[in-house]
């Protein structure tokens, strides 16, 4: 029994310690997986027309950034390398229109949202376009204020996936913590069951003379006879004592004795 409390104990730390592990790792994923969505962001500069290649189908968004930094483009959208911050109450309006390279152009829907604020760069949504085939499209943006410093950048949702990962290193975080602690305070520590032990037999003496003699079985009392049986006499027959011979000058008994000198009565007088 001990060693099977010993492997629930070890158990109970191994679930622990992966349990924290996995959370840190998955909430460290989580991060690194936003950090890289936004630093993937595709830049567009205003006042130009730039070739984006989409190499997967599915929805995009079109951010406007009012901070960051942007290096320099050549081709046909030639830029410099700068850094910009726009303070604004509200996101600057800026024009956009997208081609396939068929040179049809694709619908751009209104979005408020998402944002991003990390790193130094913030953006928000403004378009989003579902790109139903890969390939090479042509964005051509154009500020509609004095606001031109912005840049629009062009990719997926970076917060997209995030808060998966986040609430499975939550739940792995829980769930190790909660199942390890289980079998270490309640499993751990339960007692096993034991059966109750026969009765042991007497001990047999071992030495010369036992400590505790036996005892000697009760004596009974005597047969007594009945009431009614004779008894046998406890003497012989009653003897008269012997006369004594007469002293010289005494006077021998006389077989004539008066009532009340000592001698035998007379016999009852026969009835009138």
């Amino acid at each position: 029994m001990t060693v099977r409390r010993t492997g629930v104990r070890v158990a109970g730390v191994v679930l622990i310690v992966a349990g924290v592990l996995v959370g840190v790792l998955l909430w460290v994923a989580a991060g690194q997986r936003y950090d890289d969505a936004v630093a993937d962001l595709a830049p567009v500069p205003l006042g130009c027309t730039t070739t984006l290649a989409f190499e997967r189908t599915g929805t995009y968004t079109f951010f406007v950034e009012t901070k960051g930094e942007i290096g320099e483009i050549d081709g046909d959208c030639v830029t410099d390398g700068r850094t910009y911050d726009v303070e604004a109450e509200d996101t600057p309006r800026v024009s956009m229109s997208l081609v396939d390279d068929r040179g049809g152009e694709v619908d751009l829907d209104r979005a408020d949202g998402p944002s991003y604020d990390h790193s130094g760069r913030r953006g928000v949504g403004v378009r989003t376009v579902e790109i139903d085939e890969a390939g090479d499209y042509r964005l051509t943006a154009t500020a509609t204020s004095d606001d031109a410093q912005v840049v629009v950048r062009v990719g997926r949702d970076p917060s997209s996936g995030v808060t998966a990962l986040r609430i499975g290193g939550i739940a792995a975080f829980v769930l190790g913590t909660t199942i390890g602690l289980l079998l270490l305070l309640v499993l751990g520590n339960r007692r096993p069951s034991v059966a109750p032990a026969a009765p042991a037999a007497p001990p047999w003496p071992t030495g010369q003379y036992p400590l505790n003699p036996p005892v000697s079985p009760p004596t009974t009392n005597p047969a007594v006879p009945p009431p009614y049986a004779p008894r046998p006499p406890s003497h012989g027959p009653y003897q008269p004592p012997a006369p004594t011979p007469n002293e010289p000058g005494s006077r021998p008994p006389s077989a004539d004795v008066r009532p009340g000198s000592g001698g035998p009565l007379p016999p009852p007088r026969p009835p009138r």
